[in-house]
């Protein structure tokens, strides 16, 4: 029992050793790279060493993985050298170790490596120009990595480049002017990289540079073309220089050339600066001088022709000048040509100013610069000789007022010797051509635009340039309102047998003919043809008008009013004002007769009625008041009309002419019920005569009497339909109305 518990407990430890040992043996393993470098660029070394740390070294073959998977395979080399040839070699790294005995293994911990491309080296510097009797600071690094060592070189465009000695620091000083350039190294075999950009290092002199324009105008014009000249000034007359341009136009290389010429486009306009430096002495220079600023004008200028007049006396000249503005250096070239000839130069003319006393068309330009740069040429100027004829401006028809719509015509006259040439017109005004013509004259419907002055001159046809001066102005004053015609009778009354005369004018004006029309009040108007006299004479009644007309195209005045022409007649009128003032007269007289006549006939009868009044007056209360009493026992109210007939008791002779009067009888009710009026209507037979035998007044009023009242009411009517009576006349009859009362 003893011996079996100590068995277990040995294989317990054995077992415990050896899971032990084996874990501890996987961990010993050991991966190292050299050199010990975090990163590594392309075209370098690295040296994997694997160590098991256990027995001997060829006890155990080796691989190396990469990111997991086998990279190198087992082999007897616990060192490795691999040339690093891409960038994929960035990974993480392990190797393994495997007893050639037991076929144990081991396996390192993982090792990092980074690949980058070939680096460059970069020369940086505080300045690039070395004061006089000063130096200047380098300093070449590699990015952040470190274990560097640096080479220097320098050289000339005259000497091939060669190592500075003794210069392995990262920052060197230099007082020698040239083309530096600066590489890093390391490792073992070295490493180089790439070389850095090259740094050219000059070194200052004291002479003084200047840049110059020629020629030294102050305005430029695109398409000229200048030279601008490096100057070195305080010295430098005697040493052979080069020189280098900063500038949008010129060369940026040295050049032995001072100076530098172009044309002169948009992207000429900028800063220019120079410097210069000993031909023997690449390294050694001035400083760059001020800049010198050019402002280019991208127009192309005009240049301008003014003459202190363009019309040449007789026998004088007149002055041209021609100028380009706000610019020096100029040369002009003149230029004259007529409508009828080409443009030719006027030779041995440069200057600005020149007299001509010739007619024509002028015109000129600037020229300056080598080579020639040409302004754009000048507008035209024509420059007319005068002739000493004078010319007027005329109008036809020459009537003192012109009214819009009527046509007229302007003419320009030349006069004093002008009849034999033939010639041309020119006009200034509101309506007329600007242009030189032909005509000497134009023909225009006025309008509110045609007022104002209007003015002409005249050249010759066959000398375009020879033309007289202006006319003095003609004035056309145009009225706007269109003018009426006015009509006017010495009496609108034609006696029997005769005529009036009628007149038409329009105020204020001259040249018109006129237009008759007659009508009545049931014809229209029409003309009366064949007159167009002012005045005419008319036999014939009716309503007349006329209106004023004149001119080609004809323009009319507006009609005139109407007026009213009468005929006198002895029997009767022929208009009606004449017929109604005339029967109006005629009333009057015959209401006036009649009144008289009534008069008489009245004072005739009074003594018949007072007689017959007394008789008649108890019988005629007892029938009115049986009416009245009939009255009120009806179912009428109000006024009630009763009309009653009273007739000549004997109407049974006959005789050839009766007159009759006609009384309107007033019944009055003395009953206190009723106050109404009762009418009659009496008729009574007051005379009869024949041719034979004739009564006299008093027995004709004797036998006349009252026969019977009967009276008569209108049923159904409240009020008393009373008509009015007719006043009626005949040469026979006479009747009248007079009212009787009944008390």
């Amino acid at each position: 029992m003893g011996a079996t518990l100590l068995c277990e407990l040995g294989l317990f430890l054995l077992c415990t050793l050896l899971c032990t040992g084996h874990t501890q043996g996987d961990q010993d393993a050991v991966l190292t790279i050299e050199p010990s470098w975090s990163s590594f660029f392309i075209e370098e070394f690295v040296t994997f060493k694997c160590d098991m740390n256990e027995g001997e070294d060829t006890d155990w073959e080796y691989k190396i993985n990469k990111d997991g998977r086998e990279f190198i395979p087992y082999n007897t080399h616990k060192d490795y050298s691999l040339p690093i040839t891409t960038t994929d070699y960035s990974g993480e790294y392990q190797c393994s170790g495997r007893r050639k005995s037991s076929h144990d293994t081991k396996n390192s911990s993982a090792v990092s490596l980074t690949v980058l491309d070939r680096p460059r080296a970069t020369l940086t510097l505080g300045t690039t120009i070395i004061p006089v009797g000063g130096s200047v600071t380098l300093n070449c690094s590699v990015d952040s990595y470190a274990k560097w060592k640096y080479e220097w070189f320098r050289r000339t465009q005259r000497t091939s480049e060669v190592p500075i000695r003794d210069q392995q620091n990262r920052d060197i000083r230099v007082s020698q002017g040239g083309i530096y350039r600066c590489r890093g190294t390391r490792g073992n075999p070295v490493y180089n990289t790439d070389i850095s950009d090259d740094v050219t290092i000059e070194k200052t002199l004291s002479n003084k540079v200047v840049v110059k324009q020629q020629p030294n105008w102050p305005q430029i014009f695109r398409g000229e073309t200048i030279t601008l000249t490096c100057e070195v000034q305080e010295g430098g007359e005697t040493t052979e220089w080069e020189y280098e341009w900063r500038g949008p136009r010129t060369p940026t290389q040295w050049t032995h050339n001072n100076d530098v010429t172009f044309r002169v486009s948009e992207s000429s306009s900028g800063d220019y600066m120079c410097k210069s430096r000993r031909r023997d002495d690449s390294y050694s220079s001035t400083e760059w001088s001020e800049a010198f600023t050019l402002s280019v004008s991208t127009d192309k200028p005009r240049a301008t022709l003014t003459g202190t007049t363009t019309i040449i006396p007789v026998g004088g000249s007149v002055t041209l000048t021609c100028s380009v503005q706000s610019s020096d250096g100029w040369k002009y070239e003149w230029f004259r040509r007529t409508q009828t000839t080409s443009e030719v130069p006027i030779r041995d003319q440069q200057n600005r100013d020149i007299r001509v006393s010739q007619g024509g068309i002028y015109s000129c330009r600037g020229t300056r610069g080598n080579p020639v740069y040409y302004t754009d040429i000048s507008d035209d100027v024509t420059i007319e000789i005068t002739f000493s004829n004078k010319v007027v401006v005329k109008q036809q028809p020459n009537w003192p007022q012109i009214f819009r719509g009527e046509t007229i015509t302007l003419t320009c006259e030349v006069q004093e010797g002008g009849e034999t040439i033939e010639w041309e017109s020119q006009w200034r005004g509101p309506r007329t051509p600007t242009q030189w013509t032909h005509n000497n004259d134009v023909t225009f419907r006025v309008s509110e635009s045609s007022s104002g002055d209007y003015m002409c001159k005249s050249r010759r046809r066959d000398d375009s340039y020879s033309s007289t001066e202006w006319s003095e102005a003609f004035t056309l004053s145009e009225s706007t309102d269109k003018p009426r015609a006015t009509l006017t009778a010495g009496t609108t009354i034609i006696p029997v047998g005769g005529s009036v005369t009628l007149t038409c004018s329009v105020q204020s004006s001259d040249g018109w003919k006129y237009e008759w029309f007659r009508r009545n009040q049931t014809t229209s108007p029409v003309q009366i043809k064949d007159q167009q006299n002012r005045d005419i004479r008319v036999s014939e009644g009716g309503i007349y008008r006329c209106r004023g007309r004149r001119g080609k195209p004809v323009y009319y005045t507006d009609k005139s009013d109407d007026v009213t022409i009468e005929i006198t007649s002895q029997f009767r009128t022929e208009t009606f004002p004449t017929r109604l003032i005339t029967g109006l007269l005629c009333g009057i007289l015959l209401i006036l007769l009649l009144l008289l006549l009534c008069y008489i006939k009245l004072s005739k009868d009074e003594s018949f009625v007072r007689t017959q009044s007394t008789n008649q007056s108890s019988a005629m209360k007892h029938m009115i008041n049986q009416e009245a009493q009939h009255s009120q026992n009806t179912s009428l109210q109000g006024d009630v009309c009763i009309y009653e007939s009273i007739r000549d008791y004997d109407d049974r002779v006959k005789a050839e002419c009766r007159d009759f009067t006609y009384s309107l009888i007033e019944l009055k009710n003395f009953t206190n019920k009723d106050d109404s009026l009762l009418y009659a209507d009496a008729t009574y037979s007051k005379t009869e005569c024949n041719s034979d035998k004739r009564k006299s007044a008093t027995e004709a009023a004797d036998e006349g009497v009252y026969s019977e009242i009967k009276p008569q009411e209108t049923q159904g009517a409240s009020c008393c339909d009373c008509n009015d009576y007719q006043i009626g006349f005949k040469w026979s009859k006479f009747i009248t109305k007079s009212p009787l009362t009944i008390e």
